[in-house]
């Protein structure tokens, strides 16, 4: 399967190239396709450019500027990236708000570069300044005469400047007269479009993947089977573990050294990146996050019920339990693909047995719905007090699972 990515050259006042913005596309067609969700795009270019093609190859060895939603940002899901060679392009849609400034500030203290992309000039930007080394300049949006008289506040900060879509040689001239040190447009190159091969991945294996580090304590056993039966997953995580940016003596040639040697925290980031580019692009995040939750609070209560025995197969059952949602398919054609046990393929497909009633107790507590919450502890004798210490722990699993 091909795939695609689009890269405009970064020029200095000489002309010369001195980096590269990488832009995500789906064709051959070099334009965003508009019913792709920014972190969506984000994550598919990432897995393109390091994964898929190669990031040193797409820029030359240049550093490469990428967009990144916040949705990305604030769930760390940027530091799977290699901080010295790209600069962090934070949206034009981004709002100056605290939660906003605390998240770009310790990715500043861990040593990415930032920019600001489409940039619009308001005061409560003023506190970001010092976190940032780039800000970048729309000058059809906002003509250089509207903010020229900003340019030397830029510039105390020791912000570097870029004109964006400088479409004529007047365009060019104007701004490197403001003393502008970058410039990008069609003036200069349009986007060039880099073409590469990807292995289609299987959504069953990647969904067991998937489903096994989201444990706690996962099974590196477990772990390596399943890259074992997905060569284009394998492919990737041994491409990823070999890239520059990570610095180990030997080069890593299997899939257990791969894993070793990322951990868990790291191994939950890179597969949460492939899930959420390969899955379904027109899917939200929050699908899969409402789903991380269920399975975690499937297997919490199945405790509750007595049913501990059967706790892995109730996280497994409220996993997978979304899984025709996210495909776009049947659950019963979802299902012949996967290796599940009997019990949760009767819980998923008709709708019955006590892993059934797991996933119906845990629906009824995320939609709020007590008359059926209070049936269920009536019946199984289940203390208040548990449910809610089952429930916070499951809730701060997750926290802490996205701000790692």
């Amino acid at each position: 399967m091909k795939v695609y990515t689009a890269r405009q050259p970064i020029l200095n006042k000489k002309k010369q190239v001195v980096a590269y913005e990488l832009l995500f596309r789906d064709s051959t067609q070099n334009c965003f396709p508009s019913d792709v969700a920014p972190d969506i795009a984000t994550a598919k270019l990432l897995i393109n450019s390091y994964l898929n093609i190669g990031l040193e190859e797409m820029t030359e060895g240049k550093p490469a500027l990428i967009n990144f939603p916040m949705e990305i940002l604030s769930e760390h899901l940027v530091n799977m990236t290699p901080y010295k060679n790209i600069i962090v392009e934070v949206l034009e849609s981004t709002e100056p708000s605290e939660k906003n400034y605390q998240v770009l500030a310790k990715l500043f203290h861990q040593g990415f570069s930032l920019a600001l992309d489409d940039f619009i000039y308001s005061e409560a930007w003023d506190k970001f300044f010092p976190l940032i080394k780039l800000i970048k300049i729309d000058i059809i949006e906002t003509p250089l005469s509207s903010i020229e008289h900003l340019l030397p506040y830029f510039r105390q900060y020791r912000i570097k400047l870029l004109a964006e879509k400088v479409e004529t040689y007047e365009d060019f001239v104007e701004a490197k007269a403001l003393g502008f040190d970058y410039y990008q447009g069609y003036f200069f190159c349009k986007p060039e479009i880099l073409v590469g091969t990807e292995i289609n991945a299987s959504h069953p294996f990647l969904m067991s993947i998937y489903s096994e580090v989201m444990k706690e304590g996962y099974s590196y056993k477990k772990l390596e089977r399943f890259f074992e039966y997905d060569m284009d997953l394998t492919y990737k995580l041994l491409r990823f573990v070999n890239s520059i940016w990570f610095a180990h003596s030997k080069e890593i040639k299997s899939i257990k050294q791969a894993i070793a040697y990322l951990g868990e925290i790291q191994m939950r980031q890179f597969v949460c990146l492939i899930v959420m580019a390969k899955l379904n692009p027109n899917k939200p995040t929050v699908l899969i996050h409402n789903t991380i939750i269920r399975a975690r609070l499937c297997e919490k209560f199945a405790k509750l019920m007595g049913l501990q025995q059967l706790s892995e197969y109730a996280f497994l059952t409220g996993l997978f339990s979304t899984l025709d949602a996210i495909l776009d398919k049947p659950m019963q054609d979802v299902l012949l693909a996967l290796p599940l046990a009997e019990e949760i393929n009767t819980a998923l497909l008709n709708k019955t047995g006590v892993l059934a009633e797991c996933l119906d107790f845990v629906i009824a507590y995320m939609e709020g719905n007590w008359d059926v919450i209070n049936l269920f502890i009536q019946t199984y004798n289940i203390a208040p007090e548990s449910l809610i210490s089952s429930c916070n722990q499951a809730y701060q699993w997750l926290t802490a699972y996205k701000t790692t």
